[in-house]
């Protein structure tokens, strides 16, 4: 097959930038010129473009590797055009005219998920350990954990294993944890993140898998080093993008882009970053394709259109669709309920008889002075429309802790109640700029004297309006800074709960909370109190999928308040616990008459 080529502008293999043409544009290259000549300078004299040493790496590939998995498992390793053209070909064909090494030193490589980064890594390991000419060298596979940093030295032992070729001409042999190569002293190695383990060590090749989990710069620091003493050694990025913005991921990536851009001289730096403009339309499958490069051949559009559609019906899950399938950057929290979806569950007419035959359990989330308290009673009741399953605990198999998973068939009303003390009203009202004194005359929020809520207030109000109107069954609380008011409900003969604020209690009624909500089988009594703390609630989730409310980050933390949010998944916590209620016999066959 006859190579083609043309001189990059400045280093790519087509007369435009890789971000203007890829993906969806094919590179037209000339044949012509390319057999003409397999050399050529650039402007400055300072650099060549070693045409054989680029087609011959790209070949190494085919020649001698395989894939290990999914359907691709057993066939050579053809690169893909955006791999073999934007990173390998450039990779190995420019060079320094004054000694002839390589020209690049790190290359960034940002791109969405199931793209072929991990494989090309793995290839590209290998070929640095063991076809790159390097005496004794020294190629690393690292990650933020050590399972994480295998996948890259797995695929590489998997590859090497399977193509006895390779095995023979390179002469390695496969190990436990090193692929080694005894003519040359080379080896390959994942490595662990103890940053104090990873001084002194001769880098030829580091290649750094998923940088975005990488908690701080120590370990880079500590291994970049590590190359000081080689004559061409080459630092390997490649990461999705992640959710920090002071990490040293979000650093990396901002230089590449200045980098890319012209803004920053660095012509030892080779960026490759596939996102979307930040305009663009996310839902537009056009859009997809700036951001996955392999779309319709790794990864599937069938795929993305199943997780474009999940992320529209649950904004919770927008986030994860447009960091990990869109390569965008996003923020570690995300806005859970939108305003438009809860205004949709607000109640028309009161039903106040509905509300007192149901079983209800309320959930209270109290403050001393700056936050909110607030009340919330939730009531479950029958819904006969088409019952839905819904996943409220992912489980852990491992731990022997199952998966749960809730039928979603009733509805539940809720009603809420807000207090603030009078002495910090008006300033609160001043300061976080929330028209509080007007709720307070609307009667939407409670003042208390003082400068403090009295809890005096909250204990009438579950007396007299609770408890006399709803079959109440239990009260869950948060035990911070409310021990003294529970224990005067408990000894007043309410059902007291502890409900702490960690994923493990308040996970499962959160997603219970979304399903509801999405399902417009929650109301709530168009409190527009309660309605600013459903738009100022995001949610955090950790690495098992469990989610929990989150106040806004940043500026906004200070003022904005989501106790009403916390009181009902308080409430609902309890409610997916309480028993249903025992049906009489009397409700279905009526009463039989004997005699007169």
């Amino acid at each position: 097959m006859t190579r083609t080529a043309k001189p990059p502008k400045p280093w790519w293999s087509s007369e435009s930038p890789p971000w203007e043409t890829w993906p969806g544009v094919s590179l037209r290259l000339e044949a012509a010129w390319c057999a003409k000549r397999r050399r050529w300078e650039s402007a400055d004299g300072k650099y060549y473009f070693d045409a054989d040493a680029a087609d011959g790496a790209c070949d190494s590939f085919e020649n001698y590797l395989r894939h290990t998995k999914g359907e691709f498992a057993g066939r050579p390793f053809v690169l893909l055009p955006w791999q073999a053209d934007l990173i390998v070909r450039p990779l190995f064909g420019w060079k320094r005219c004054r000694d002839g090494h390589r020209r690049f030193r790190k290359i960034f490589v940002e791109v969405a998920k199931k793209a072929g980064k991990s494989g090309l890594a793995s290839g590209l390991g290998l070929l640095l350990a063991f076809g790159d000419g390097e005496p004794g060298a020294e190629v690393y596979a690292v990650a933020a954990d050590r399972d994480q940093a295998r996948i890259v030295f797995g695929d590489a032992k998997s590859m090497a294993r399977e193509n006895p070729e390779f095995l023979a001409d390179a002469g390695i042999e496969v190990l436990q944890n090193a692929i080694v190569q005894t003519a040359t002293n080379s080896t390959f190695k994942a490595l662990s993140a103890e940053v104090g383990t990873k001084h002194g060590f001769n880098v030829h090749g580091l290649i750094f898998d998923e940088f975005h989990t990488q908690r701080s710069r120590d370990l880079y620091d500590a291994l970049y080093k590590g190359t000081s003493a080689r004559r061409q050694p080459v630092i390997f990025i490649i990461t999705t993008a992640g959710d920090d913005r002071e990490s040293i991921c979000y650093e990396e990536y901002s230089y590449a882009k200045n980098v890319r851009d012209g803004v920053i001289p660095d012509e030892q730096y080779l960026p490759v970053v596939f996102e979307p403009g930040p305009d663009d339309d996310w839902t537009d499958e056009a859009t997809w394709r700036k951001a996955n490069p392999s779309l319709g051949v790794t990864k599937s559009v069938e795929y993305m259109r199943a997780e474009c559609e999940a992320a529209q019906a649950e904004p919770r899950k927008r986030n994860s669709f447009l960091r990990l399938d869109l390569n965008r950057w996003t923020e570690s929290r995300t806005v859970w309920i939108s305003p438009e979806s809860w205004e949709a569950c607000k109640r028309e007419e009161k039903d106040p008889e509905r509300m007192r035959t149901a079983i209800a359990c309320a959930g209270l989330d109290l403050s001393s002075t700056t936050d909110l308290t607030a009340l919330v009673v939730a009531c479950r009741r029958p819904d006969h429309r088409m019952s839905e399953q819904i996943e409220v605990d992912p489980g852990n198999e491992k731990h022997g802790h199952p998966r749960r998973v809730l039928t979603l068939d009733f509805s539940v009303d809720v009603q809420e109640w807000f207090w603030l003390p009078r002495e910090v009203l008006r300033e609160r009202t001043r300061r976080d700029r929330v028209p509080y004194d007007v709720w307070a005359r609307d009667g939407w929020l409670r003042v208390t004297d003082g400068d403090m809520v009295d809890y005096r207030a909250i204990h009438e109000t579950l007396d007299r309006e609770v408890r006399a109107n709803y079959q109440l069954g239990e009260t869950g609380f948060d035990p911070w800074n409310a021990q003294q008011l529970a224990l005067a409900l408990q000894d007043d003969g309410f059902k007291m709960v502890e409900v702490r604020q960690g994923y493990g209690s308040l996970s499962a009624p959160a997603k219970l909370f979304e399903a509801l909500v999405r399902a417009k089988r929650i109301t709530y009594s168009g409190s527009p109190l309660m309605r600013w703390c459903v738009a100022n609630c995001e949610v955090s989730s950790d690495a098992a999928g469990n989610i929990k409310p989150v106040k806004p980050s940043g500026a906004y933390s200070a003022t904005r308040r989501i106790d009403g949010v916390v009181a009902t998944l308080i409430a609902l916590q309890r409610l997916m616990l309480a028993p249903e209620p025992r049906r009489s016999v009397y409700a279905d066959r009526g009463i039989l008459v004997i005699g007169r």
